[in-house]
């Protein structure tokens, strides 16, 4: 019997091989609000960011503040978005809708939260998946309607008056949804919406007009389920998809061919890694699934920090 299997008997007989927890892939790791993690350290935030294309440095820095956006204590989210040079917090809460507009000299950054897995009314946000009518541009998601609709009025108060400066959008999974819809209520003050694993939103209609209203970059990450629904053809996504492979290669409206080989490839670096690197090592908390695992808000923020120019 070789060594890996001694240890892995001696694991479920004993316990005796420790958890390595920086490598842990549980719940609580992955999708847990995080007050661990240094924010803006590495990834601060671009004075010059680029307003007609896709702007990587930006996209890392409002990953970590999609990141951010899950802590609880607003004192902790304004402290370390005024630590990176911002001059102003405000917060927005109304049931079960959160979100934060971080203010400088030339930037709004508005920044929703999206789902969490303890709060049943988010449960049932993402359910209402009949469609309303949404401006004049088509259909969108109920659920998500009426949730943008407990803030909306006081973030439109907040942001008028505050002149001519830039203004960026951004969330992770529900929080990318509310993001792109109150973009498109406010697209003459949008300057670029940055998604981050977001569901589609709304029907043939409005995908085929809202692009010439908003500046979308949805980025999704290898194998995460969240933006494969709700599933067409009565919902469509639009924008401009910046997919990270398994490779952590940004790649810019990828085929289908190339996306499914990183997705397969990414399907097997799990699974050798749950043996590997996990229960082996005596993890049994990981999720055993990188549809799941692919959708952590810590995992976009760590692909993209390591993540290649983007390929067209």
């Amino acid at each position: 019997m070789n060594n890996s299997a001694l240890k892995l008997l001696a694991i479920l007989a004993f316990g005796l091989v420790p958890i390595r927890a920086e490598q842990s892939l549980s719940h609580e790791a992955l999708f847990a609000p995080n007050k661990e993690f240094p924010y803006f350290e590495a990834n601060p935030f671009p004075s010059n960011a680029a307003r007609d294309r896709f702007d990587l440095s930006l996209g890392r820095f409002l990953a970590e503040a999609s990141l951010l956006c899950y802590v609880k204590e607003t004192d902790f989210i304004e402290s370390a978005l005024l630590e990176s040079g911002f001059d102003e917090v405000l917060f927005f809460a109304e049931k079960n809708t959160f979100a934060f507009l971080a203010m400088d000299s030339e930037n709004l950054v508005l920044v929703f939260r999206g789902s969490e897995a303890s709060d049943p009314a988010d449960f049932f946000t993402n359910t209402k998946t009949i469609q309303k009518p949404f401006l004049d541009l088509g259909t969108a998601h109920s659920g998500f309607i009426e949730a943008l609709d407990w803030v909306s009025d006081d973030l439109r108060s907040a942001i008028e008056g505050r002149g001519s400066r830039n203004l960026w959008i951004s969330g992770h999974s529900l929080g990318g949804a509310l993001a792109t819809l109150f973009a498109l209520r406010e697209s003459e003050k949008t300057s670029g919406v940055y998604t981050f694993g977001a569901p589609r939103i709304g029907g043939i209609k409005l995908a085929q007009n809202a692009d010439r209203e908003i500046s979308l970059y949805r980025i999704v990450y290898d194998n995460d389920i969240i933006p494969r629904v709700p599933s067409p053809p009565f919902y469509r996504h639009f924008g401009t998809t910046h997919f990270i492979s398994s490779d952590h290669e940004l790649i810019q409206d990828p085929p289908f061919a190339e996306k499914w080989e990183s997705r397969r490839k990414g399907h097997a670096e799990l699974i050798e890694s749950l043996f590997k690197d996990h229960w082996l090592e005596g993890d049994f908390k990981t999720i055993p699934s990188d549809y799941v695992v692919d959708h952590s808000p810590r995992r976009y923020v760590e692909a993209l920090a390591s993540a290649k120019s983007p390929k067209n």
